[in-house]
């Protein structure tokens, strides 16, 4: 038996590869402001950091944001700080 959260219960883990189609930094603007109403996050406050930076700085934002929600996949094209 697992004791969880009960938010994290109604939010589905969702995988995304980002060397796909949903790896692009727009897909993954709209899934921020999903998971966002989801889980009750700022999703405005999310998005505005995500845009201000690299490719690199807005996976690690939707990261610390959504980690416990998704699993990113990537691969040695994909560049992170």
């Amino acid at each position: 038996m697992a004791i969880k959260q009960k938010l994290q219960q109604k939010v589905p883990r969702i995988e995304i590869d980002l060397t796909g189609p949903q790896g692009n930094v727009f897909v993954l603007i709209a899934t921020a402001k999903r998971l966002a109403r989801q889980v009750g996050v700022d999703g405005d406050k999310v998005v505005k950091r995500m845009m201000r930076g690299s490719y690199s700085d807005a996976i690690n934002i939707f990261d610390s944001a959504f980690g416990d929600y998704v699993t990113l996949f990537v691969d040695d094209s994909v560049e992170l700080n």
